[in-house]
């Protein structure tokens, strides 16, 4: 996704500190550590907390999820999920 340069943010979740510190050099890309998430629903709420936390998106802003499952599986992207933020809780 980085390399077509959008011009919204991508925020990368990891449980993998290397892993972030790597997503870190890459144009665009704002790596976050994190445990890692139990199902989609929970990737979408943490997401939506980390993005309205980091200020870059508001409560009803779109925000677009991509992500493997099963988790934890390495190179496994295979889901892309819309979503809308709410409110931090």
């Amino acid at each position: 996704i980085a390399r077509e340069r959008p011009g919204p943010p991508i925020l990368a979740l990891t449980p993998n500190r290397d892993t972030a510190r790597r997503l870190a050099l890459v144009w665009g890309v704002h790596a976050i550590v994190t445990k890692d998430a139990s199902d989609i629903d929970d990737m979408a709420r943490r997401a939506s907390k980390f993005s309205n936390r980091e200020g870059f998106s508001k409560e009803g802003d779109r925000i677009i999820i991509v992500a493997g499952v099963p988790f934890g599986t390495p190179g496994a992207t295979n889901m892309i999920r819309i979503g809308f933020c709410s409110a931090e809780s």
